[in-house]
């Protein structure tokens, strides 16, 4: 059986993934650093979050016989990934604190089958409602999102909302002034609202960017978190008349896209290698072709638990929980290794690592919101108006309709089907974020409960009291990419490479996107990039920020998983 038969859906992996930035961990071979030894024999990685136990599982097979550390400061691995199994009446359910669903991107899909987890996956059908449905709560109802094909009622209702005001000025992009040459970088609301109009940033874009980082559209770089559509216009001087550019003056039949080399040359790798070395079985294959999304049956800390099991049965790696890093340093005496301290007081610990991968926020690079999500769950299976995944609040909905500042609500029994032992409407709501920013103090669990059950009912009309209900604050939970957020990242890649000399790198979300797909797609480069005598190279795991490389073109097709897997056989 054919891969390329099976998996269409992945082709849309990359187009989503040029979409936002490819910050992958990929070290500079040019420079080495003067070291014997055929490896690193002592590794250390700070922070057991899903970027640090991908890069240990990842680091240990380039390094079978490296001594790996991974240094944890929670009772519990796993970072934003929390999955309880919760007893209701009848049954049990199963509430997602953070992330709750995959896109189906190669690195994560791959890791999978690595760890063999394919019989635990819950697949969304592409056809599904929760695929379809999604919706954006606009002024004082919900809109369903356009899914493909003409649907002249819905379209006449969105028209009617108001939630696509200024969409047909999108028609004279082509023709509107370009950015002014000493302009680096603005907000993705000013880039919206000068090339397009200001009320597709306000009811659109801030909603999509509520569900992504939480994160207010008049604070998060254009050039970050939509570099293709800068690039276009930096070089085009128009989104629009850039793309009909380089398509029109070129004879392939597939249509092209922007893309950086170091991007390209990234997936490239790692398609080829899955190609050689994995694979998936059949069954798993024909559930991502028509899926759009999965999830794991006892939750997305599934995938955590498994990495964290499969590293704790490796002689060769050890966990200390509970064991938070204060600082490192390049150790004294010793230019070829780094100190990682720990603890505090009595309890101060110090060792040396010939190398470190290090997943700790730096809070100089970047400010961080903080997410309250509220779990509910109703007996009635029938409460919610409308079948979907959920919908979004934009920022421009009256305080009226949100003064609670949720930032969306997921409809969990309708996104993720064979988690729970028992029916009934599960429900996610989450709050605050950069509505909460400059608050001295966050609502408690009980206040929590309050406003969840206050959203719901304003906007679905559920008064039910829930049957269990989960509150659960994540302080600092998402980084959040503001503008100027390339070049300081910039000034702290250089500064890595002198001060550590390749000892240290780093990787997670606060470089690599805040996706868990991302994360591991990061950890999966920056220990690729480590093999042979990749660990002694300058780098510090944040090249694409360095490399200056201009941009190509590419055909989509070209970049896709089912182009690079269309020839393995299963």
């Amino acid at each position: 059986m054919r891969l390329k038969r099976n998996v269409r859906l992945l082709e849309s992996t990359v187009r989503r993934a040029l979409a936002r930035p490819l910050l992958s961990s990929q070290c500079n071979r040019r420079r080495f650093a003067s070291s014997s030894a055929a490896y690193p024999e002592q590794i250390a990685v700070l922070g057991g979050g899903i970027s640090g136990l991908a890069s240990a599982h990842f680091v240990a097979k380039e390094f079978p016989n490296s001594n790996i550390t991974v240094f944890e400061s929670a009772k519990e691995a796993g970072g934003w990934l929390r999955s309880r199994r919760t007893a209701v009446p009848g049954g049990d359910v199963v509430f997602e604190y953070g992330p709750r669903t995959l896109r189906p991107g190669l690195s994560s899909v791959a890791t999978i089958a690595d760890l063999q987890l394919q019989d635990n996956v819950l697949f969304t059908k592409s056809t599904s409602p929760a695929a379809k449905n999604r919706y954006i709560y606009y002024p004082d109802r919900l809109n369903r999102m356009p899914s493909g094909g003409i649907e002249y009622l819905n379209t006449l209702k969105l028209l009617q909302s108001g939630v696509f005001d200024g969409a047909l000025n999108i028609i004279a992009e082509p023709w509107k002034p370009r950015r002014p040459s000493n302009l680096t970088d603005e907000s993705i609301g000013s880039f919206i609202s000068r090339r397009m109009d200001r009320r597709i940033a306000q009811n659109l874009l801030s909603a999509l960017m509520h569900g992504i980082y939480a994160g207010d559209i008049w604070q998060l770089s254009a050039r970050t978190l939509l570099p293709m559509l800068w690039q276009l216009e930096g070089q085009f001087n128009s989104v629009i008349g850039g793309m009909l550019q380089i398509n029109m003056n070129d004879q392939r039949s597939d249509m092209l896209v922007p893309i950086h080399p170091y991007d390209l040359e990234s997936f490239k790798a790692m398609s080829e290698e899955i190609e050689a070395n994995q694979e998936w079985g059949q069954n798993f294959i024909e559930g991502l072709a028509g899926c759009s999304t999965f999830a794991f049956k006892d939750g997305l800390q599934q995938l955590s638990r498994r990495l964290q099991d499969t590293l704790e049965k490796n002689k060769q790696v050890e966990i200390r929980m509970e064991s938070r890093v204060q600082s490192y340093k390049m150790a004294e005496g010793n230019p070829q290794q780094v100190q990682v301290i720990t603890g505090e007081g009595a309890s101060q610990a110090s060792q040396n690592f010939d190398l470190v991968i290090s997943t700790l926020p730096n809070k100089t690079l970047t400010p961080y919101v903080t997410v309250m999500t509220v779990n509910l769950y109703y007996p009635n299976p029938n409460l919610i108006p409308v079948s979907g995944f959920g919908y979004l609040i934009p920022q421009s909905v009256p305080f009226e309709q949100n003064p609670e500042r949720a930032l969306g609500v997921i409809f969990d029994s309708d996104a993720v089907h064979g988690q729970d032992s028992v029916d009934g409407t599960k429900i996610t709501v989450m709050l605050g974020g950069h509505w909460w920013n400059g608050w001295q103090g966050y609502p408690d669990e009980d206040e929590g409960a309050e406003l969840a059950k206050s959203v719901i009912h304003r906007h679905l009309g559920i008064a039910d009291e829930p049957a269990a209900c989960h509150v659960n604050l994540h302080h600092d939970c998402i980084p959040q990419y503001t503008v100027g957020y390339e070049d300081r990242l910039k000034l702290y890649a250089e500064e890595l490479q002198l001060n550590f000399r390749g000892k240290v790198r780093v990787v997670g979300n606060q470089y690599n996107g805040v996706g868990v797909n991302d994360c591991v797609k990061a950890a999966w480069n920056l220990a690729r990039e480590l093999r042979g005598d990749g660990w002694k190279s300058r780098s510090c795991g944040l090249d694409r920020v360095l490399d200056t490389r201009p941009w190509t073109v590419e055909p989509v097709m070209k970049t896709t998983v089912a182009h690079r897997l269309g020839q393995k056989d299963v």
